[in-house]
């Protein structure tokens, strides 16, 4: 009977990738592919999953894609257009994450007339709250609050006056220099914006109204802006952990596994596909498998059956 060339081919390929598994260790990336091989031999109509899609509004994926760019920096300017599809996809997921008071995006005419620059300078109540940090709260995390109110309203707003920077003693070294003069007044918000007049007035008008609701402080515990902070400082130290993920992990850690008598073994971790069969006997040393050697009669055994040869006296 003649064997179909798919069939060969088949068979050639399980072959080379057993051979190849067998070099790479057993398991790993060969053995992946050998899988999507496998599926894409599959007849249309079975059974195939597909990964799931991220949510693009969950804080698993943003802390996802934090990890990939710390990865991409590794590798500086070798994943250009990568490292700036991660920067969008962030920045979206940001605004669906941590959207400043749930506010609607700006509706702003077509621009009609010439370019003007206009600002405004809000003073930050520093002698009414002399203990609150309106510097992190308006900044936020690495400056990504201030960012994101600048992506929403089209303005740019900066911290400026005295207690504006993190360095006092640099601060009062560059007080009195060209060009920080803003270091004389009290501390304040400087918002500025350049657009069409019409343009400019409506987006000047929300960031003033933002970062006047930043300048009234929350009570204790209820500061929902504070809460995201530090949520989203954590996403970007790495540290985050989702209490609905531990909960799924424990419970998945909390399975027991017993012992063929019927008693839970101590602390097994779960596995989920074991490469090889085990003895349920316990850790230790590796065991060597050792000829199973042919038992000897005793000398016994030997007198009694005959065998021994009877002794002739000299």
């Amino acid at each position: 009977m003649e064997v179909p060339s798919s069939w060969s081919m088949f068979n050639a390929e399980q072959v080379f990738l057993s051979k190849m598994s067998m070099v790479s260790g057993g398991t790993g990336m060969l053995v992946q592919n050998h899988h999507i091989g496998n599926n894409m031999n599959m007849p249309h109509g079975s059974n195939m999953t597909k990964p799931a899609e991220p949510d693009p509004s969950s804080v698993e994926y943003l802390a996802q894609l934090i990890k990939d760019k710390q990865a991409i920096a590794m590798v500086p300017n070798m994943f250009r257009h990568l490292e700036r599809l991660l920067d969008e996809e962030i920045s979206k997921v940001r605004v669906n994450l941590f959207k400043l008071n749930n506010s609607k995006p700006l509706e702003l005419p077509a621009p009609d007339g010439p370019t003007m620059t206009l600002s405004e300078k809000l003073y930050v109540p520093v002698k009414e709250h002399p203990d609150f940090n309106f510097v992190g709260r308006i900044l936020g995390p690495r400056g990504m609050t201030a960012k994101q109110l600048e992506a929403e309203t089209g303005c740019k707003i900066m911290v400026r006056g005295k207690g504006s920077m993190r360095d006092k003693k640099k601060e009062e070294q560059n007080r009195g220099k060209p060009n920080w003069e803003h270091l004389n007044d009290e501390l304040h918000v400087l918002i500025t914006v350049e657009d069409c007049e019409t343009r400019a007035r409506i987006k000047l008008q929300r960031a003033v109204e933002e970062v006047k609701k930043l300048l009234v402080p929350s009570p204790e515990g209820e500061d929902d802006l504070k809460k995201r902070q530090l949520m989203e400082l954590a996403i970007l130290n790495g540290t985050y952990r989702d209490n609905n993920t531990k909960n799924r992990t424990d419970q998945k850690a909390g399975l027991t596994l017993y012992s063929p008598r019927g008693v839970p073994a101590p602390n097994t971790p779960m596995m989920s596909a074991p490469t090889a069969v085990r003895s349920p006997m316990p850790g230790g040393a590796p065991l060597i498998a050792t000829p199973v050697l042919q038992r000897l009669p005793s000398t016994q055994q030997i007198m009694s059956n005959g065998l021994l040869p009877h002794m002739v006296s000299p």
